[in-house]
């Protein structure tokens, strides 16, 4: 059997010793590396975790809490129940002082007296022929029989008007007709009769 030196074979075996702590070494620097991946894994997914636990709140207490339907029947059947009250509608006149009925009469009593007010009328022709004058009423009889003519004599002169309007815009709607006959026709301001100037149309 061959003899090997001692110093060689302790040389070997500590070159197979340091190869075999090498292969050590750098298995744990992987291993290091992997959990520094995973530390970062873990870095990186912790937002969304953090996310879920704000989505798993409870949040129940902050919704509004509503009555089951038979609940508020059982509520219900126990007291008694509550009758809206209507409002009552009468039909009685309402209660007025009888002074103001008093006042109110004399005033609609007034209202009833009362048979003119300032108004308008057209003024046809003014001179001192008779004759013409009462064409003009004729005139006017004739043209328009919803209007009334009214002939008034100061020495010496004769003028007719025509009219009760009591608005101006409806004297303005016949003078616009009259004027193409009567040049010298104008409205004027006067006391008319209400009631003859309600019909004027």
């Amino acid at each position: 059997m061959k003899k090997y030196n001692p110093f060689i074979l302790m040389i070997l075996w500590f070159s197979i010793s340091a190869c075999a702590s090498t292969t050590v070494i750098k298995g744990g620097g992987d291993s290091s590396r992997t959990t520094q991946n995973s530390g970062d894994s873990n870095t990186t997914q912790s937002p969304s975790k953090k996310n879920e636990k704000t989505h798993e709140e409870d949040l129940s207490i902050y919704r509004p809490k509503f009555k089951l339907a038979n609940q508020i029947d059982t509520q219900t059947s126990g007291s008694q129940p509550v009758k809206a009250s209507k409002p009552t509608i009468s039909d009685s006149p309402l209660h007025v002082n009888k002074k103001l009925d008093a006042i109110l009469d004399t005033i609609a009593m007034r209202n009833k007296s009362v048979k003119f007010t300032n108004g308008f009328r057209i003024q046809i022709y003014v001179g001192n022929d008779r004759k013409s004058a009462d064409d003009a009423k004729i005139y006017t009889y004739q043209k328009y029989p919803e209007i009334f003519p009214y002939l008034s004599y100061q020495q010496p002169i004769y003028k007719v008007k025509i009219g009760d309007f009591l608005n101006r815009m409806d004297a303005e709607r016949y003078y616009s007709d009259i004027k193409d006959l009567y040049p010298s026709a104008m409205i004027l301001p006067d006391r008319v009769e209400i009631k003859k100037g309600i019909m004027v149309k």
